[in-house]
C-alpha cells in the first residue's frame, strides 16, 4: 500500500477527519479541460492547456485530473518548458503523441532545490550528523561531489567525478556512501535537499514520440527525489538517427522506484559511427527498484553512474550497468538479452537470483576507467544460454595503462565469484563455459590481480538447445593469470 501523504485536515471526532482528508483528496483538482484543453484547435494549444493546468496545480497544492481525456496530439512550441509535475500525477492512461522540432527538452519535470553545506571527510565516513544544524532534524538528501577526479575514462577524453547520496533522518545517515571519502585525495563538496517521506506518483501514460520530429523530447527528468513512483508509464520511439536519450533523467534522489514500464525504441543512432542513448540516464542514486521493466533500444537501455543498492526484478531488458562507481546490485528473475551487464569501480555484491542471459555476458568489467575495485559476483539458479560470441560468465577488459593516481584505484582487482545451479544451454557449435574471459595483452596478464580468492560453481545442468542433456567444458579462464593472493578454485556438478 502507498504511503501517500494526504493534507492535513482540522482536529475532530476520528471519523470527521477521516471524511475531510477523502473530501479534501478527491476535490482538491483541476482539469485541463478547465484552461481550454476542449476548444484548443492545434497541439501547441493543448500543449499550452497542459502546461497552465501542472503550473495551477503546483502553485495551489493540488492534483491535475486527466478525466475524460483519452488521446491527445500536442505539438511543443518554440518556447516551451518542462511541465511541472504536482507531487501526484495520475494521467489515468493518457495517450499522448509529441512532436518536438523546436529543441531537446523534457516533457515533465519535477526538481527540488538545494543548497549548500560545509561537511567534513571524517563526518560523511561517521554517519553522525546531529552536529549540523541544516542537518539535525527532519528529512534531507546529503549530496556529496568529489571535486578531485576519480578516474579519467581512456580513449573518451574526459575526467570522471564521483558522487554519493545520503539519506539523513534527524541528523542519523541511514546508508554509507557506496566508498569512503576521508582520504587524503578526496576534496568534498556538498549540498542537500530537504524532502518529506510521502510517495510521489508518476503513473498512468503512454508518450509516443512521432516519427516526424527533429528534437529529442524525454519523458521525465528529476531530481533531489525521496520516494518516487513511476508506475504503468510506457515510451514509444520510432527509428530515428538521433542519439544521445535520456528517456528517464533521474539524479539525486533516493527511494526511486519504476514499476510496470516499457521503453519500446531509444534515440540512440542508427547508421551513425557514434550511438548511444538511453531509456533510465541515472545519476547518484540510492535505493533503486525496478519491477516489471521491459525495455529495448538500439545501444542498451541502462546508462547509470553513482548507484548504491539498486534492484531489478522480473525485468526483460538488453542492458544493464553501472559504468563507474556503484555498490550492490540485486536482479531477480530478469532476463537479459544480446548486451551485457557492465561495471567498473563496483563494490560490494552483484547477485542474479533465477535470472536468464540469452545471447549476453552476464558482467563486462569494463576497462576505459582503469579501475578495477573489490567486488563479489554471485549467481544463484540462473539460465545461461551459450552462444559463439558469448560463452564466459565475466568477461574482463584489459588495457594496458599505469596505475590509477587515485590511491582507492592503484590495485588491479579482479571479482570473487560464486556459483549454484546454473543451467547451461549448449548450442552444438559451442565446447567451453569460460568461467573467466580476460581481453588484453599477454604482458598486462603477466600481472598479478588483487582481491579475488575463491571461485566455486556447484551444481551445473548442461543441455542442448532442444532440452536434452549435453557436455561443455567448465574452464576457470579462456587464457592464463596470476592472483596476489591464495585462489581457491571449486567445480562441482
Amino acid at each position: 500500500m502507498e504511503s501517500i501523504c494526504p493534507p492535513s485536515a482540522a482536529k475532530g471526532p476520528a471519523l470527521l477527519v477521516l471524511f475531510l482528508i477523502f473530501s479534501l483528496i478527491t476535490m482538491a483538482q483541476i482539469s485541463p479541460l478547465d484552461f481550454g484543453l476542449r476548444e484548443a484547435q492545434d497541439g501547441i494549444s493543448r500543449y499550452n492547456a497542459l502546461y497552465s493546468a501542472h503550473v495551477e496545480a503546483v502553485a495551489h497544492g493540488l492534483e491535475v485530473s486527466y478525466e475524460g481525456i483519452d488521446t491527445l496530439e500536442i505539438t511543443l512550441p518554440p518556447d516551451f518548458q518542462s511541465i511541472p509535475l504536482p507531487p501526484r500525477t495520475d494521467f489515468g492512461g493518457l495517450v499522448l503523441h509529441v512532436t518536438n522540432n523546436e529543441r531537446h527538452g523534457a516533457l515533465f519535470a519535477m526538481h527540488n532545490p538545494t543548497q549548500t553545506v560545509d561537511i567534513s571527510k571524517q563526518t560523511v565516513d561517521c554517519g553522525d550528523y546531529k552536529s549540523h544544524p541544516e542537518l539535525a532534524s527532519g528529512d534531507k538528501l546529503l549530496i556529496l561531489n568529489d571535486q578531485n577526479p576519480w578516474t579519467e575514462r581512456i580513449g573518451y577524453g574526459y575526467k570522471v567525478y564521483r558522487q554519493d547520496l545520503i539519506w539523513i533522518h534527524d541528523g542519523q545517515g541511514m546508508n554509507t556512501p557506496i566508498a569512503p571519502w576521508n582520504s587524503e585525495t578526496t576534496l568534498i563538496s556538498a549540498s542537500f535537499a530537504t524532502v518529506d517521506t510521502c510517495m510521489k506518483v508518476f503513473r498512468g501514460l503512454t508518450l509516443l514520440r512521432t516519427a516526424e520530429s527533429q528534437f529529442k523530447t524525454y519523458c521525465l527528468q528529476a531530481s533531489a527525489q525521496y520516494n518516487l513512483l513511476i508506475e504503468d508509464v510506457h515510451v514509444t520511439t520510432p527509428r530515428s538517427r538521433m542519439i544521445a536519450d535520456g528517456v528517464f533523467g533521474i539524479a539525486n534522489s533516493a527511494k526511486v522506484a519504476f514499476r510496470n514500464v516499457t521503453v519500446n525504441g531509444t534515440y540512440s543512432g542508427y547508421g551513425r559511427t557514434r550511438n548511444y542513448g538511453y531509456a533510465f540516464s541515472l545519476n547518484n542514486l540510492w535505493g533503486t527498484t525496478f519491477e516489471q521493466v521491459v525495455a529495448d533500444g538500439n545501444w542498451g537501455v541502462f546508462g547509470t553512474n553513482n548507484l548504491s543498492d539498486t534492484k531489478l526484478t522480473d525485468c526483460d531488458i538488453n542492458r544493464f550497468d553501472i559504468h563507474c562507481y556503484g555498490r550492490d546490485a540485486l536482479l531477480t528473475k530478469c532476463t537479459l538479452r544480446q548486451r551485457q551487464t557492465q561495471f567498473s569501480s563496483m563494490y560490494g555484491t552483484v547477485t542474479f537470483d533465477s535470472c536468464r542471459f540469452i545471447d549476453c555476458i552476464p558482467v563486462r568489467i569494463r576497462s576505459s576507467y582503469n579501475a578495477y575495485t573489490p567486488f563479489d559476483i554471485e549467481v544463484r539458479n540462473c539460465t545461461f544460454e551459450l552462444t559463439p560470441r558469448y560463452h564466459s560468465l565475466v568477461n574482463v577488459m584489459l588495457l594496458d595503462t599505469a596505475d590509477n593516481v587515485r590511491e582507492e584505484l592503484r590495485a588491479k582487482c579482479w571479482p570473487n565469484l560464486r556459483v549454484t545451479n546454473l543451467r547451461v544451454v549448449v548450442p552444438a557449435l559451442v565446447r567451453n563455459l569460460h568461467l573467466y574471459h580476460p581481453t588484453g595483452t599477454l604482458s598486462e596478464l603477466r600481472k598479478p590481480v588483487g582481491y579475488i580468492s575463491e571461485v566455486s560453481v556447484d551444481g551445473l545442468e548442461v543441455v542442448r538447445p532442444n532440452g536434452k542433456p549435453a557436455k561443455v567444458q567448465v574452464q576457470l579462464s579462456s587464457r592464463e593469470f596470476s592472483t596476489v593472493n591464495k585462489l581457491t578454485v571449486e567445480i562441482k556438478p
